[in-house]
Parts: structure tokens; sequence; C-alpha cells
């Protein structure tokens, strides 16, 4: 194995502690140039969209120091940036190989303008994905010389799966690691980017295995490099994790080869596990304790699952301490983060003056803390159907002038009446959401609980037809009208949202309408809708705007079930059990979701059968 000395120096470039760069003050060389025109800023009528296009145009013609200092400027007058593929082309723009510190500063600075990866259009496992192709060009330049941009590689690894792109940078990385890294290097590396996937798979319950599979992949990558060491530490922080047969046939094998039988012994106890009263026992570095440990109850009596119990109010109390040393030294939040942060924080049962507190530190510490945070708390407040809240934020810490259509408005309004919200005295909104879509969806949702609902939605969708929207808008939008028609009871409307879409309706459309005709009892076009999709000859329009052909995911049978099973349809929703079995397999899911889906079809199936 070849490891070479200067990269085991480097340790990573230490690229967590270089700071961002901070826009200038007025009167500097910022409003001196003349690279960006004075008038983009000064005439009146020209709105954050116009801006960032205006910035996107600037990248894609390669005018990169016009751009920057349009992205600098844009900062400084408080205007949201809206993330674009096309910044990658930045970042490259950035890389400065004689200067690896400050290079690694400003492709850090565009690299975090490029749209993180949707977990929905994901259709398998991320670290499955083995045909995906992302960040084509950069690969091709980062791993051009991988000797000599080592650092930068490891960073764009860890930076890509932060946002969600996992394959084919872990494939391509993984060589260079064991090539050019040293064994703590490469422990570094590892740690960090499973920390990095746990983050963007912990508010995805179906992506919950991802990081299972990292884990399972770095210990085969540890044996491969001759780091049986890191390997041994990877099983023992994680005592719950299970190896795939094939790792730990490796493992063994290389445990025996390099002769370190006690560890071989601690990993056939993790196969057959011995009774914990023995008089002595060995810990894994070889110290004999005087006295057994007594064997510690499980916290998964009360039916919580692995990754619930081994989150702790100690490691949330850390992760408190840890944003709130961002916000005093105001540093950039990220609302992917945030809104893992408020699930996790939830999870174990975290007080809300906690979540108060630190909204109101990121409001004061500015724009790069405290739009972050109010995104990424509406949309975990998304994440747990909890419309009313998002709405209630977005009154209070958000300028609603000009910023919803009129028809909108109105009803925003009549819900405030219904919901009685009370806005805080010292709420000041002045702050622009860049992402209407989850204002627009919470107030389709709640549009069933008002007097004649069905007639204010139909107004509501048919303005909504006429305006011009992005992808990203529609994929989720459009779903939540089929949703709310659904629980109007009226799944004809329902149908003809699909329908409007187009020959290739958004997948999320489709997975949707399928639980409201099963919630309907319309089981046979239900179960038509599903079997189309399951086939993956259904061409359906991903988030990004791109059309393909793709399968149902293990979301749509759930869907399907518990429609079924509260229109009280045993038969159908059985059937769909066992389509769902045959296509995922028995464990087809771990998410709390589908636990709770398959209980309701128990009990429905329980109620059903003669006694």
């Amino acid at each position: 194995m070849l490891v070479s000395r200067r990269h085991s120096l480097i340790i990573l470039v230490d690229y967590s502690n270089i700071p961002e760069p901070r826009p200038p003050e007025r009167g500097g060389i910022l409003h001196a140039t003349q690279t960006v025109p004075q008038l983009y800023f000064k005439k009146a009528g020209y709105s954050p969209k116009h801006l960032n296009t205006k910035l996107v145009n600037f990248v894609r013609t390669r005018k990169f120091a016009a751009a920057d200092q349009l992205r600098i400027h844009l900062i400084h007058e408080g205007v949201e940036i809206t993330p674009h593929p096309v910044y990658e082309q930045a970042a490259i723009s950035c890389l400065r190989w004689d200067n690896i510190r400050a290079s690694i500063s400003d492709f850090k600075t565009w690299f975090f303008l490029i749209p993180a990866c949707d977990p929905m259009d994901q259709s398998r496992r991320p670290l499955l994905e083995t045909d995906a192709d992302h960040f084509r060009d950069l690969r091709r330049i980062l791993f051009a010389s991988p000797s000599t941009r080592f650092p930068v590689i490891l960073l764009f690894g860890i930076m890509a799966a932060t946002k969600g792109y996992i394959q084919p940078m872990v494939n391509e990385t993984l060589p260079v690691l064991i090539r050019y890294a040293s064994a703590n290097v490469g422990a570094i590396w590892l740690r960090e980017m499973e920390q990095a996937i746990t983050l963007y798979t912990a508010a995805t319950p179906y992506l919950s295995d991802t990081v299972n599979d990292f884990r399972d992949l770095s210990i085969k990558v540890c044996c491969q490099a001759g780091w049986l060491s890191n390997a041994m530490a990877i099983l023992t922080k994680n005592p719950q994790f299970e190896l795939t047969t094939s790792t730990r046939t490796l493992l063994n094998n290389a445990l025996r080869h390099a002769g370190r039988m006690e560890e071989l012994s601690m990993l056939d106890r993790r196969v057959h596990p011995q009774d914990s009263w023995q008089p002595r026992s060995t810990t894994p570095s070889g110290d004999v304790e005087a006295f057994p440990r007594r064997p510690r109850k499980s916290s998964n009596a009360k039916g919580q699952s692995p990754s619930v119990s081994a989150l702790s109010r100690h490691s949330m109390a850390v992760e408190v301490r840890f944003i709130n040393r961002q916000l005093r030294d105001s540093n950039e939040l990220f609302a992917s983060n945030i809104t893992v942060f408020l699930s996790r924080l939830r999870k174990v049962g975290g007080a809300s003056r906690i979540v108060q507190w630190l909204r109101e530190r990121a409001l004061v510490a500015g724009l790069s803390c405290g739009i972050p945070w109010l995104e990424g708390e509406l949309r975990y407040h998304l994440t747990q159907r909890s419309y009313d809240e998002v709405l209630k934020l977005y009154l209070a810490h958000f300028n609603t002038e000009a910023q919803l259509p009129s028809l909108f408005s109105n009803a925003l309004s009549a819900i405030t009446s219904l919901y009685r919200f009370t806005i805080p005295p010292a709420a000041s909104p002045e702050f622009i959401l860049s992402q209407r879509w989850m204002v627009l969806k919470s107030i389709i949702r709640l549009i069933p609980t008002l007097q004649e609902p069905l007639v204010t939605l139909r107004v509501l969708y048919d303005a909504y037809g006429l305006e011009r929207v992005d992808h990203a808008e529609a994929y989720n939008v459009r779903p939540a009208f089929i949703a709310s028609f659904g629980e109007c009871g009226a799944p004809d409307d329902a149908v003809r949202v699909l329908k409007d879409s187009g020959k290739a309706p958004y997948s999320k459309e489709v997975e949707t309408l399928a639980g409201v005709l099963a919630h309907a009892g319309r089981a046979e076009k239900a179960l038509a809708l599903l079997r189309h999709a399951e086939s993956g000859k259904m061409e359906m329009t991903l988030v990004n705007g791109r059309a393909m052909c793709v399968q149902a995911r293990p979301s749509m049978y759930e869907r399907v079930i518990r429609g079924f099973v509260t229109a009280g349809l045993l038969k159908p929703a059985m059937e769909v059990e066992t389509m769902m079995r045959a296509k995922f397999g028995q464990d087809s899911s771990r998410s709390k979701i589908h636990t709770e889906v398959i209980e309701a079809l128990r009990a429905l199936e329980a109620q059903c059968t003669p006694k």
C-alpha cells in the first residue's frame, strides 16, 4: 500500500476553520469598481428574482469576476441568492493549485449555492445509485491529478454528501483515499463523511439505512488499506450496527492474518453473544476488568427504534451549544441542518423555549443566520404537517407584501381569522421568503378547515394555473391541491390536477393521487395507477424538471395502504402489502411511517377476522 507522507501532514488542510469571506463595508472597493453596474442596485424595479437571473447569466457567460462582485453585493444588500446548478462552474473557476487554502475558501463559497439533492427524487438508497453522474466537470478536473489535488478532493466529497450527492463521489474518492492518505487522515475523512450523510438522511426516514451502508463500506476500506484499528473503532462506537456477510468475512480474515486474536474474538462475540455474567471480562484494548459489568437494560423496551434510543438529551445539549456558538460568531447557517436539528430535538422532548431562544439569537445575528434558521424551521413544521405553525412563523417574520397571489392572500386572511393567529408585538417582518411554496402549500392544506372549502379550493387552483412557476414550487404545491381535494371528498378534482400536468406529471402528484383514490374507495383506479408506476414505464417529472421513467417508491405503497385502511377496505390493502413485499422484500422500510401503516393494517385485519 502506498501512503504519501506529505498528505498525512496536511490533515485535510483543516478546512473546517477556514473563515467565510465577508462582504466589504460601504464605500470600499466594491462600490468603486465598475465590474458590476451600479444600475442594478440603484434603479427601482429590480426584483430579487431579476438580480438572481443576472447572477446566473454572469456565471453562464463565464464573467466570474463580475459574478463574484454581484454575489457579494447581493449579500450586502440582504437579497437572498437562489441556489442554482450553474454555480458549479463558478466554484471550478476559484480553484488555484498554487494557493490551496485560499482556493478552498472561495470554492466553498460558491459550492454552498448549489441546490441540495431532493431525497424524494432518489428511487434507491444513495450509495446504490452507481449510475449517478453529478458534478461531471468538477470531478474531471479534481481527479485529473489526485496526488496534488488530494485535499480538495476530500473536501469536495464531504461537501457534496452534505447536500445529498453521494455517488459517484464516494466510489471515485475511496481508491484515492486508500493510496494517498495516512490512517489518521483516513479516519477523519470517513468520520466526517458519516456525519454528513447522517445529517442529510436524518429527516428522510426511507434513507435511514444509508448511514449503515456507509459504515459497512468504511470497514471494507479500512480492511483494504490496513487500518484495522479504525475498522474496530467503527464497530465499537456503533454496537447496534450489523455487518454484511461479505464485510464480516473480509474483516475476519484481515484480523486473523494480522494476528489480532483479541479483536477477532470480539468480532465473534458480536455474532454469538455470550452471557454477560462472566467472572472476568476483557476490554478491546487487552486490559482485564476486575469486576464484570451488569448488563444494561435496553432502551428499546418502550418500542423505540435504535436510532431514537441512541439519541440522548446529552447529545442534543451538545448540539444546542454548538449552534449557539455559531450564532455568537455570526457563522452562516444552513436551513437543511436546522430542520434536522429541530427533528432530533423533538425526538428527545426538547422544550419549545429552547427553539424560541435560538430563533431570537439567529435573528439578532443577521441575515446569514436569521433567514436560514427561519426557512429551516418552516421546513421542519412542514415535515410535521403543522401547517398553522408555518403560517404563524411566516406572518411574524416575513414581509407578506407582494409575496403571494391576491387570492392566496385572501385565503391566508381567512385562515388567520379562523385560527386566531397572534403575532408578537415585537415582531418586525423584514425578510423575503425565497421559497414561497412552503406558505402556499400550508394555505392549501388548511383550506379544508374553512367554510365552503371546495369552492375556495377550486378558485385557488384555477388562479394558480395561470401563474408561471418553477419546477421546485410546482413539485410541492400541485400535490397539496390533490391532497386537499381528497380531504374535501372531491377525487375527480384531484384527478383533474394530475391530468392538467400533461404527459409527465410530477412524481409526488402520482403518489399523492394514488393515496387519495384509495381513501375514496376507488380501489380499481388506485391499483391501476400503482401498477402503472410500479412497471417503471410511467414517465414522471422530478423536482429539477427532468422527465424520466421512474419506479414507485415504498412511500407510494404506504400511502395506498393507509388510504385503503382508512376506507375500511381490507382486501385491496392486503394486495398492496403483498406487492410491496414482492418488490422491496420483507423489511421494505424501517421508518416510523411504515410501522404505523402496517400496524393500522393489522388492526383492520383483526377487526375483519371472524372470531
